[in-house]
C-alpha cells in the first residue's frame, strides 16, 4: 500500500444498501396501496419513505466521520422520522381504523428501513477493522 493509499479514509460501500432501502420503500409503498384503509396507509409509507431517504443520506454521511458521525447519523434519522410521522399523520387526517393502518405502514417500513441502516454501519465497521 502506497502512502498516498493509506493517507485516503476508506469510503464505505453504500450503494447496496442504498438500494436495499429504495426496494423496501417501494415494496412498501405498493403493499400500502392495497391496503383496505390505502389512503392513510399510502400516506404512512409515504412518509416513512420521505425519512427513510434524509435518515440515509444523514447516516451515509456522518459514517466517513466516524463513531460520532454515525450518532449524529441516526440523530438527525430519528429527528426526521419523528416530524415526518406526526406530519403525516396530521396532513392525512387519518382517525380510527385509519389511523391504524398508517402508523402500522409507517413502523413497518420505518423498521425495515432502519434494519438497513444498522446493516450499514454493521458492514462499514467491519470492512474498516479489516483494513479494506
Amino acid at each position: 500500500m502506497t502512502q498516498a493509499a493509506a493517507s485516503v479514509p476508506a469510503r464505505p460501500a453504500l450503494m447496496p444498501y442504498a438500494l436495499a432501502s429504495a426496494a423496501l420503500c417501494g415494496l412498501g409503498l405498493v403493499a400500502a396501496s392495497q391496503a383496505s384503509e390505502f389512503r392513510a396507509a399510502l400516506f404512512g409509507a409515504g412518509a416513512a419513505t420521505v425519512s427513510a431517504a434524509i435518515a440515509f443520506a444523514a447516516l451515509a454521511y456522518g459514517i466517513r466521520r466516524g463513531t460520532n458521525g454515525v450518532l449524529a447519523g441516526f440523530v438527525a434519522g430519528f429527528l426526521a422520522r419523528m416530524v415526518a410521522v406526526a406530519l403525516g399523520l396530521i396532513l392525512s387526517g387519518a382517525r380510527g381504523a385509519a389511523a391504524v393502518a398508517y402508523a402500522a405502514a409507517f413502523f413497518l417500513l420505518y423498521a425495515l428501513t432502519q434494519a438497513v441502516e444498522v446493516a450499514c454501519v454493521w458492514g462499514s465497521s467491519r470492512r474498516r477493522r479489516a483494513g479494506a
